[in-house]
Order: structure tokens, then sequence, then C-alpha cells
């Protein structure tokens, strides 16, 4: 098997500026320790969601985590269908219509990520286009960061995600800058990738 030409160093040092070891990355990404010192040697193919969420642990695109991985990334524009809105409240909701809006999606945007449009003429972002990673249970890894969480009992919210007062709760604060929600459990989060002004 030929080792990719994968850049070690930048991966050791984007793992020194998260203050993350090879293996706590290992744990979150569910692997074992050799596994991911293999990979990132070159001497094992990283996945495509393996680099998806290397990308969302350490807040760097996935183009460039897939770049530095030694794999090649293709160009081609590919379409995402905007399947929900989040009003000014910062929560989500389905849109209803047959024929769904397509978008340009970034290449780094998986396919099973989305696209969701603000549905808010009072704030400046209206119509922006809001695309996310896939939903992961391990909202943990993704402190910090604006996400889209799946709220126990209150639907989807578009905001940043923080460290709640009890075990496995969180706050989050609207991206809207409406109400925040306090000591909520989620069911799962998405972490946005992009924010698509219009």
């Amino acid at each position: 098997m030929t080792a990719q030409k994968v850049n070690t160093k930048w991966f050791r040092e984007r793992l020194a500026e998260n203050d993350m070891s090879m293996r706590r990355l290992a744990k979150l990404l569910e692997l074992d320790p050799s596994a991911v010192s293999l990979m990132l040697r070159g001497k094992r193919t990283m996945t495509a969601e393996e680099a998806n969420k290397i990308s969302g642990l350490l807040t760097i695109p996935v183009t460039e985590v897939l770049s530095q991985a030694g794999i090649p990334i293709e160009d081609d524009a590919r379409q995402m269908q905007v399947k929900a809105y989040i009003s000014a409240a910062g929560t989500m909701h389905p849109i209803t219509t047959k024929n769904l809006r397509r978008v340009n999606a970034p290449r780094d945007v998986p396919a099973n990520g989305l696209a969701v449009q603000i549905r808010a003429r009072e704030l400046l972002t209206d119509g922006w286009i809001v695309f996310a990673g896939a939903f992961d249970t391990r909202a943990e890894a993704l402190i910090d960061r604006l996400c889209i969480v799946d709220v126990v009992g209150n639907g989807y919210v578009l905001g940043t995600l923080k460290r709640g007062y009890d075990d496995e709760r969180y706050n989050i604060a609207p991206f809207s800058g409406g109400q925040v929600f306090d000591n909520v459990a989620a069911k799962a989060v998405a972490p946005v990738l992009w924010i698509r002004p219009v």
C-alpha cells in the first residue's frame, strides 16, 4: 500500500492549537489511537466521514482537512434543497411548498448536511442561507460553535452551543439574539459550516 502525502506536521499543529492530543481525537472519532496515528501519517486513508468530524472538532473547513490529508478535492458545484427556515426567534421550521428552492452548496458541506434559510424581515440576516454538517449526537465536541441543535421538547434552534449547568445539558444563545435556551438537553447537533449572505 502506498502512503498518501499527508501533512502530519499541519495536523499536529492544529491539534496543539485546540489543546487536543491524538488520543483525545481518537476517542472523539470513536477510533483506536493507532488507527488515527496511521491515518495522520498517510498509512491509512481518511474517510469522508472522518474528515467531516475532524473539521467540526478542529473548526477547520473540511476542504482544508482533505487537502492536508492528501485527498484530491473535486471542484464540481453541488446543489442542495433548502428544506427549512429559521425564524427571528432562532427556531427552525420545515418549508412545506412542493418546489423547494435549490442553492449551490460549498464543496465541504457533506451530502447528508442541510441548507436552511433565515426568514426574519426584522433581521439584517434575512434571506441568508445557512449550511450545516450532518447531525451528530456528541454535542460536547461542538461547545462554543454555531450549530443547529435538536433540543429535546423545543424543536430545532440555530445558536451557539454552551455548557449547561448540569451533566449533558446545554445553554443555547440563538443566532438572532432571541431568548437563550437554558440548561436544555440536546438530541443531536449539526455544526454550521458556512453562512451565505444574499
